[in-house]
């Protein structure tokens, strides 16, 4: 089955960035989809399930999921109001440094174990709650607040995460250590730069290490290669620049750093399912 097959249309209210919901679509409980937009998932239920790019994950109450946008995914409900689900587009964090290096240092990561312990854990279950409340609300500014809430989640999520990695780092070595801070360091290089020419040789030139060491440790922490993982930043790239209808497709295609229409719709097609024009087409509808 392509891809395209497993795409689900999501419709925001009034124009609106954020969309939050309290179940989960009937038309695709427990069936894999993917949509261009991030989600997160908070569980309020023990017996919640999902997955992730075909990893599974039982939930108990307050644990949640990140899903990033195109990532296939399920989710699976226990019940009616069992989930806290909040849709949208990843524009909203790129345009500040400190979450855009997150977002992209951070790929692997999907689940997030409620901890009582760490009082971050729980100040993030209410930042989600907050902002379902304020979407449910007649607030004044209540959507401004929404992003207030957004902007916190993920800062927070941020502290939570290092907190995270430094409790990893001290059960490892140094240089595991490095490796790791290195690797995240060429992900965000290459997702700022992935409109130039940028080839294997002249990342690991960048980072200062061997090519075939730097090809190593890529596939390693990425599960990818260095090809398929500057692609898929250039379809993402190319998925914001299509948004604008001003834009032919071919200018679509260069200024995010294929160097053929060829090449483009090839690569938009095995990543996504569907070409460049039916993306639009689908996204505009």
């Amino acid at each position: 089955m392509p891809v395209s097959d497993y795409y689900e249309l999501l419709v925001f209210e009034d124009g609106k960035k954020i969309n939050v919901s309290r179940t989960v679509d009937t038309g695709v409980n427990n069936q894999i989809h993917w949509h261009p937009y991030a989600e997160i998932l908070l569980s309020l239920s023990d017996r919640n399930a999902a997955t992730v790019n075909f990893n599974g994950y039982e939930l108990r109450i307050n644990d949640m999921m990140i899903i990033y946008p195109g990532e296939l995914h399920s989710v699976q409900s226990s019940g009616d109001d069992s989930w806290l689900i909040i849709q949208f587009p990843m524009e909203l964090l790129s345009t500040i440094g400190e979450l855009s290096a997150l977002v992209s240092g951070f790929p692997r990561r999907h689940c997030i174990r409620y901890d009582p312990v760490r009082f971050s854990s729980g100040h993030m279950v209410m930042t989600v709650k907050e902002i379902a409340e304020l979407y449910f609300s007649r607030q004044p500014f209540r959507e401004t607040k929404m992003y207030a809430c957004m902007l916190n989640f993920f800062a927070e999520l941020g502290e939570y995460w290092e907190n995270a990695e430094e409790n990893e780092h001290t059960k490892s070595t140094g240089k595991e250590q490095e490796s790791l801070k290195l690797m995240a360091e060429a992900c965000l290089y290459i997702k700022n730069n992935c409109a130039q020419h940028l080839t294997l040789d002249s990342v690991a030139r960048h980072m200062g290490i061997s090519k075939s060491h730097f090809s190593h440790l890529f596939k390693r922490y990425t599960n990818m290669t260095f090809i398929d993982y500057l692609t898929i930043e250039r379809i993402r790239r190319a998925e914001s620049i299509s948004l604008d209808l001003s834009r032919q497709i071919t200018e679509v295609a260069f200024e995010a750093g294929f160097s053929s229409i060829s090449t483009f719709n090839r690569a938009f097609r095995k990543v996504k399912g569907v070409s460049p024009t039916e993306f639009r087409e689908k996204m505009v509808n």
